[in-house]
């Protein structure tokens, strides 16, 4: 049940974001084109959990699913999900590649 409807939720995410138009919800400053975000205090614990994560060995077949808090995702209206995935989403991949970069330039060195 709830692989479903991160499954849906993660393709209807996906569609919007292929038939994206001019106009989005996201804060944007016109004057410089780029958006906005607030860095929330709850980072650190996130990027803790994306670090054991990745130095875990094993291979994880959904990390994301693993990030998520499935007790806020189960007080959440259908919006809220979708838009707390795409958030999920979007932090590990950067946290993910902000840890790469960290580890390239500590063997670089």
């Amino acid at each position: 049940m709830k692989r479903e409807v991160l499954k849906s939720l993660a393709l209807k995410a996906k569609n919007r974001m292929i038939h994206k138009t001019a106009t989005t919800n996201a804060p944007y400053n016109e004057n410089e084109g780029l958006n906005i975000r607030v860095i929330k205090s709850n980072d650190d614990i996130f990027l803790s959990k994306v670090r054991t994560l990745l130095e875990n060995d094993e291979d994880i077949l959904n990390p994301i699913k693993q990030l998520m808090d499935e007790n806020l995702l189960l007080k959440l209206d259908a919006h809220g999900k979708e838009k707390y995935l795409l958030e999920t989403v979007e932090k590990y991949h950067k946290f993910r590649k902000m840890i790469q970069e960290e580890k390239e330039y500590k063997y670089g060195c």
